[in-house]
């Protein structure tokens, strides 16, 4: 926690690793909060694998609580599942972030495609989108994913009508802004 955002004092973990087999035995990271009706989202990324394997076997997972000071519920279900063998996000999905739209849940999410050692970096990253009525899902891909075909670590941000995003590394369109007035369907702004 801080008071002015350069000092900070650990707290310890919010959500703790579970047993063996659950989703994130062998990790959690990246997290992004929600604060919807009353309650605190804590989304993160559960690693079901050793990072570097088959790719990042790391589904989205999340914990809720009443305060953001915890303790923290997790839900012990995955939120978002990685795509299935030839789908985009095949090989990981990392980096949920949360927004609200249109009173449903816009959770936008990067996914890693491909392996092929002629590409540099060899896998291919975007950005895809799930949205629910609630928290807790059932989130649905979108039809259109991935929604940003770039960007290794992305910002959104509510913008206007739409949704913003700083598209960082990796991609074909990496360092820029993107905007989406219907929060889909991005183009560089």
């Amino acid at each position: 926690t801080s008071h002015d955002g350069f000092r900070w004092q650990e707290r310890g973990p919010a959500v703790r690793r579970p047993a063996k087999g659950q989703f994130g035995w062998r990790s959690n990271c990246t997290p992004d909060i929600l604060l919807w009706r009353g309650k605190y989202y804590l989304y993160y990324q559960g690693f079901m694998e050793a990072s570097g394997t088959r790719g990042d076997d790391c589904p989205v997972a999340v914990s809720w609580a009443d305060s953001p000071d915890g303790p923290w519920t997790p839900y012990n279900k995955i939120v978002i599942p990685n795509g299935g063998e030839g789908e985009w996000d095949q090989y990981s999905i990392h980096d949920p972030y949360p927004l609200v739209h249109d009173g449903k849940i816009y959770l936008y999410y990067k996914g890693d495609f491909d392996k092929r050692p002629e590409f540099n970096p060899s896998k291919i990253r975007m950005q895809g989108l799930a949205i629910a009525e609630n928290p807790l899902g059932p989130f649905v891909k979108h039809p259109l994913n991935p929604v940003i075909n770039s960007g290794h670590e992305t910002t959104l941000f509510p913008f206007k009508e739409g949704v913003a995003a700083i598209v960082q590394r990796d991609g074909q369109e990496h360092s820029t802004i993107q905007y989406a007035k219907d929060w889909v369907n991005f183009n560089i702004a």
